[in-house]
């Protein structure tokens, strides 16, 4: 059967889908993060457009709309994410204008936009976790 994003009704299927390939999400770094490291991964990769990588930015005010009330769970679940390498902090953040750190997916080559200005191969640091500390 082939698949041609039409659901079981017939409708076609749009927008936008979160991207994380079976390669990193069966990885351990990835199986062994906390509910709340998942989740903020999740909307980080769905943010992500086609051309946009490095370019992916989240709120504190926008993760808590998505059910992530602490703060401070969110941005221990950031700096987790970054020091697995899942994601890449691309520009930091601005006041005037105001804007939130913006970071990239780890699995993905960099893309031209304001905040990257070159394209450049996936760094793939994400391969090289450890593992969990024991």
């Amino acid at each position: 059967m082939a698949h041609n994003n039409v659901n079981n009704k017939g409708r076609r299927i749009r927008g936008r889908f979160a991207h994380l390939p079976h390669a990193v999400m069966n990885h351990p770094v990835v199986s062994s993060l906390s509910h709340a490291q998942f989740r903020v991964l999740m909307l980080m990769a769905g943010q992500f457009d086609g051309h946009n990588n490095g370019a992916l930015g989240l709120t504190a005010k926008q993760a808590a709309n998505q059910g992530i009330g602490s703060e401070r769970t969110f941005y221990s679940a950031l700096a987790e994410l970054e020091r697995r390498g899942l994601i890449e902090r691309t520009h930091p953040p601005s006041r005037v204008p105001p804007r939130p750190t913006m970071y990239a997916l780890g699995w993905r080559g960099l893309d031209p936009t304001e905040y990257t200005r070159h394209q450049a191969a996936p760094s793939n640091v994400w391969m090289q976790w450890p593992g969990p500390e024991k």
